[in-house]
């Protein structure tokens, strides 16, 4: 018999309900552009699941707006802080000139006429641009929004008229990171109001790069989930008086053989580097002198003349678990099999990578240098780490926007049992929690 999410939860906590939120999250939409950098998208307790698509995109809430509902797919983004749906009349969604050229179409979008609880909050007041430069612009309104079978009776979202992108951003980030000349309740901020969490603070367990899903659990912690304690620590706040990113400190790295032997990768900036945690991002991004010395130490190449992209050889798929890069937060250390770092979507691209690729088949590599990103304007100083599903998929990360706080421990891969602690208003910080003891299903890279 197969069990609904508000059964397992009152299972997890002995038939008391809990103020949490939790759904399942799928793989999305195969398949990379070449010439441009990847997408970058930029309670008591809830879980929805999320997709995960295994040749390469990002994750993927199935969510329902209006009355009646309309079903939605929105990508997760804990790097954005606004969802917006893409409109049924979207430029992309009507235009096939400009599907051919973004490489993309619409799928689930949103159309608010046939919705009796749908409000126009601000006429074309959203616009908002990503780092990776996609650009997404119309209106603000409001409609009803349930994901994990838990609705919010009015969330503010953005209604895109004009996007390159045929899915939504459900956006989970800091409010004071939103899009709008006015900062408004958020989802975070809408599921705590409303007496569906007690805390502003999420969960977010991806799974390994075979999974077709993970989840992500607003309102609490499930132990089942990673291994060992969960180490805390702060979040830092960027030279501004609000909070606007889950960024962490970075102290070191570094790439270990299958004979025990460790290559450093160094941080410099002082030994210490400002790291986002964004799983809007499929890729990891790091500077240029960090990004070189993972790159020369694993033999992949960076094609400088087409599309600016680091590519591995695919045979890294067969690796052993014990040949990793290490990430190290201030001595909690999270590992990753290098073969999580090795995506094989380039399909029928293979036969036109340039000749400077060498690989009898080429993989794309999970980890690249933020030198692109300087280049391309989008920012102005490349001294910092991007942290995506190529990192993420290795860690179980709980972010707590109340106390600004980010708990982290090494993922259990592919998890099947469930332990929720509900995070609590009277909570001075995230508690002191142990996982599982060992990995309790040994991943492979096949």
């Amino acid at each position: 018999m197969k069990l609904s999410n508000s059964a397992l939860l009152a299972l997890a906590s002995g038939g008391t309900a809990q103020n949490v939120v939790e759904f399942n999250l799928h793989r999305g939409i195969p398949g990379l552009k070449l010439g441009s950098l990847p997408p970058l998208s930029r309670r008591a307790t809830y879980t929805q699941e999320l997709a995960n698509n295994i040749t390469g995109g990002g994750y993927y809430a199935e969510v329902e707006i209006g009355s009646p509902p309309q079903a939605v797919s929105m990508v997760l983004d804990t790097g954005s802080s606004d969802a917006f749906v893409v409109s049924y009349k979207a430029d992309l969604c009507t235009n096939a000139r400009l599907q051919q050229q973004y490489g993309d179409s619409c799928g689930g979008t949103y159309d608010p006429r046939k919705s009796s609880t749908y409000q126009l909050v601000d006429k074309d007041g959203f616009y908002i641009q990503y780092l990776d430069g996609s650009i997404a612009s119309g209106d603000y309104v409001s409609d009803s929004f349930t994901i994990g079978g838990t609705t919010i009776k009015s969330l503010q979202m953005g209604y895109a008229t004009k996007t390159v992108r045929g899915t939504g951003i459900l956006g989970v980030g800091f409010s004071a990171n939103e899009a709008a000349l006015v900062e408004y309740p958020n989802i975070i901020d809408e599921l705590t109001a409303q007496g569906l969490i007690s805390v502003k603070a999420y969960s977010l367990y991806l799974n390994d790069r075979r999974s077709s899903s993970g989840t992500i659990l607003f309102g609490g912690i499930d132990t089942e989930k990673f291994i060992g304690p969960l180490k805390i620590m702060p979040i830092i706040k960027a030279l501004t008086a609000n909070y606007t990113s889950f960024e962490v400190a970075l102290t070191g790295m570094g790439v270990t053989y299958t004979n025990g032997s460790t290559v450093a990768v160094a941080t410099g900036y002082q030994g210490t580097l400002p790291a986002i945690l964004d799983s809007g991002t499929t890729l990891s991004y790091l500077p240029e002198t960090m990004a070189s010395k993972v790159i020369e130490e694993l033999g992949a190449i960076t094609d400088k003349v087409q599309t600016g992209l680091t590519f591995i050889d695919c045979d890294y798929l067969n690796t052993e678990r014990d040949l990793i890069i290490t990430f190290d937060f201030n001595k909690t250390v999270i590992t990753v099999p290098v073969w999580e770092m090795v995506l094989d979507i380039l399909g029928d691209y293979q036969s036109i990578l340039p000749s400077t690729i060498p690989y009898e088949r080429a993989c794309l590599f999970g980890i690249q240098s933020t030198a692109g990103f300087e280049d391309s304007g989008a920012v102005k100083n490349s001294n910092f780490a991007l942290l995506g599903d190529t990192f993420l998929r290795s860690a179980y990360v709980v972010y707590d926007l109340e106390h600004y706080q980010i708990g982290m421990a090494q993922a259990n891969m592919n998890s099947t049992g469930t332990s929720i602690v509900e995070l609590k208003a009277a909570d001075s910080g995230l508690p002191s929690l142990t996982g599982v003891s060992e990995q309790q299903v040994s991943p492979t890279p096949t």
